[in-house]
């Protein structure tokens, strides 16, 4: 596919996505709000929980997993278009502020999508820090539940849903043992860190729910047989690993109004980045040793970090990252056609590639 046709599908996608998110917009804000009515008379307290939930649930968001999802369902032919499925959809999105919740609470992070993480609105909200991070963590817990009534309740051959049910438990799983291998990393030492380890990392962690888990259940949900299960997942794990790798990139050198989050957060996260990675394969001992004085050191100011992003730069190893990401690109442009996804929604894909692997928020 030319330069020009890849924009065009770019362009294809965007207004597809448009469409789709404005649906499940409308259906999140549905299910976190009047939905829960009930659960606000609880009290209070159970209250302020929602309302933190529906704060950072319906905070933006490009519903990257939704649109993929209605997208493999249309792509094989599934009955009633998309809007069929716009369950399932709300489902991946509620899973996905789920894991945010979470992880915020795990790295400490006080902003996500421009304003404050929940554990940061609790805390606030209770005026306690531990009663924040406690409540935080229940939050993510309701979020985990209402996502699995939400799935159950797609309107879809019973057969059907038990399978796409099932890949929504899975991606639970693998996202889980991903983030262990994530929040860990910080016992080995950087010197054992390699590429390699990043991608299976970001394979488990992020490619599982961000693509192949909501391509294939769109699919299975369509009625997708093993065979075209397969394809999808050789499709998507290449384009996943590409989608956290530029996430890599933006952590260090993206801008805080485009990507919704703090500069600098990975580094002084101490994440086991594929920027790092890069940059210890080449570094010298006396680089390397600048790394450390700022990575895991949440008081790391804005100079040293900016310089340790100078030192990535210089060395490489931003471009090589580049380069990967381009790698994995095409290998997914390759896979694609194995899909056997009708030709319109073959088209979109070409554009979903192109906008999660060079995405700048």
């Amino acid at each position: 596919m030319g330069a020009q046709s890849r924009m065009d599908a770019l362009e294809a996608y965007a207004l597809y996505a448009n469409v789709v998110r404005d649906r499940v917009d409308r259906a999140v804000v549905a299910s976190l709000g009047s939905d829960l009515a009930n659960e606000r008379e609880l009290g209070a307290d159970v209250a302020r929980v929602a309302d933190a939930l529906f704060s950072l649930g319906t905070r933006g968001g490009k519903r990257i997993r939704a649109v993929l999802l209605s997208l493999a369902y249309e792509g094989l032919g599934g009955e009633g278009g998309a809007e069929r499925v716009t369950n399932a959809a709300v489902a991946i999105e509620l899973l996905q502020v789920y894991m945010l919740v979470h992880d915020d609470w795990m790295d400490g992070d006080l902003v996500r999508r421009g304003g404050p993480s929940v554990h940061k609105m609790l805390a606030d909200g209770f005026g306690s820090t531990s009663l924040g991070d406690a409540t935080a963590i229940l939050a993510g817990d309701f979020a985990c539940a209402l996502a699995q009534e939400a799935m159950l309740s797609v309107d879809a051959k019973k057969e059907d849903l038990v399978v796409a049910a099932r890949r929504f438990a899975r991606i639970q799983h693998d996202v889980v043992l991903g983030q262990v291998m994530d929040v860990c990393g910080e016992l080995r030492s950087i010197r054992d860190l390699s590429l390699a380890r990043v991608e299976r990392m970001h394979a488990k962690k992020t490619g599982a729910y961000t693509v192949g888990g909501p391509l294939a259940i769109g699919a299975l949900l369509a009625g997708a047989s093993e065979e075209q299960v397969a394809a999808i997942d050789a499709f998507a794990e290449p384009l996943g690993i590409a989608f956290q790798l530029r996430d890599d990139v933006l952590g260090t050198f993206g801008a805080s109004d485009k990507t919704g989050k703090a500069r600098f957060g990975d580094l002084r996260q101490g994440k086991q980045t594929g920027l790092v990675a890069s940059f210890l394969a080449v570094a010298d001992a006396p680089d390397v040793a600048l790394l450390t004085e700022v990575l895991g050191r949440a008081d790391a100011d804005d100079a040293a970090c900016a310089k340790v992003a100078d030192l990535i730069e210089s060395s490489g190893a931003r471009a090589r990252v580049d380069a990967r990401v381009s790698e994995l690109l095409a290998m997914a442009h390759q896979k694609l056609p194995a899909l056997g996804f009708r030709a319109e929604e073959a088209f979109l894909l070409e554009g979903a590639i192109t906008a999660l692997g060079e995405r700048a928020s």
